[in-house]
């Protein structure tokens, strides 16, 4: 539940924040949706708000991004997937699934 509110308040002040920062409203919610980590966002439209171009601004976002593959690696043991399943698993490993999982000494609670 705790993680479900701040996720919430989360994802409206990047919508406030990205409005205020000349990002259209579609726009937000077509970022919201291709983006993944909210980090990533709220870097993107930093850099659009401050004047800076579409290429410096999805650089830097994508490099706030590549966090997650480091993030993979070390649940790689815990998760113990394969193949496509492993993939599919980097791709959804973000911090905070990360920090619940590695809270928890059990491999199966974790």
């Amino acid at each position: 539940m705790g993680i479900g509110i701040a996720t919430g308040a989360y994802g409206l002040s990047f919508g406030a924040i990205s409005v205020a920062s000349g990002v259209s409203p579609l726009q937000t919610q077509a970022v919201s949706l291709l983006m993944f980590t909210g980090a990533s966002q709220f870097a993107l439209v930093g850099v659009l708000g401050a004047g800076g171009g579409a290429v410096a601004a999805v650089l830097t976002a994508w490099l706030l991004g590549t966090r997650n593959g480091l993030y993979a690696l070390s649940l790689a043991p815990i998760l113990n997937v394969g193949g496509v399943r492993r993939l599919a698993a980097a791709q959804l490993t973000i911090d905070e699934s990360t920090a619940m999982a590695l809270a928890h000494p059990e491999p199966a609670a974790a």
